[in-house]
């Protein structure tokens, strides 16, 4: 585990996505799990921290690179895992992913399936303080109940975002569930002036 800022730390055990610790008073968020496959090895990770039990887990969405491992840190520590309500339906098979692309990766298995985590929803049109001072805010466009997490300056984008160049610029077209809806998020981010921003792939980045 490498400490991004204090106060925030980068998981190493995550696969193929990024998780994020966020210490505040005696709350302690991880942002993201990484897939499946590393579950056991997030659970090690966080048990072998000097930190306090995690007490949430928020999901910014369904793709399983990112909830793959909630269902294993939740049994490992009680916490309460939290996604987008859309996110959620989809993740449960309630609802179709909202493309041709993203039904053909979600039938097939892409990435691997995730063990579904007991849920709780994030509302997709308000944003939610999940705990003192950090808050789940909405941002859909790369899935419909896509959410961030923003604190203390910092935003968590998941997918949403990532820096190149000194500049927000999206994630692969191809995965983008509502390019109009992607856009007004990018803009969203941008406008809240981020002081850092920890994206759901790459290093964390500033703005120029």
């Amino acid at each position: 585990m490498r400490e991004v800022i204090p106060g925030v730390h980068r998981l190493q055990s995550a696969r193929a996505g990024n998780a994020y610790l966020i210490e505040e008073g005696d709350r302690v968020v991880l942002v993201d799990t990484g897939l499946r496959s590393g579950a056991e090895a997030v659970v090690a990770e966080l048990a072998a921290a000097r930190i306090p039990t995690v007490t949430d887990v928020v999901l910014t969405h369904y793709d399983p690179d990112h909830v793959g491992g909630a269902a294993a840190v939740q049994r490992a520590t009680g916490a309460r895992v939290w996604l987008g309500a859309a996110d959620a339906r989809i993740l449960r098979g309630e609802e179709p992913p909202p493309t041709p692309m993203r039904r053909a990766l979600f039938r097939t298995g892409w990435l691997g399936r995730a063990e579904l985590p007991e849920l709780t929803e994030l509302p997709d049109t308000a944003e939610l303080e999940v705990a003192p001072g950090i808050f789940a805010v909405p941002a859909p466009g790369h899935t419909p109940g896509h959410h961030l997490v923003r604190w203390r300056g910092v935003a968590f984008t998941g997918d949403a975002a990532r820096v190149s160049d000194g500049r927000l610029v999206h994630f692969p077209a191809f995965l983008i569930s509502d390019r109009a809806a992607a856009d007004t998020t990018l803009a969203a981010i941008a406008a809240s002036a981020p002081r850092l921003v920890c994206p759901g792939h790459g290093a964390p980045a500033r703005l120029a």
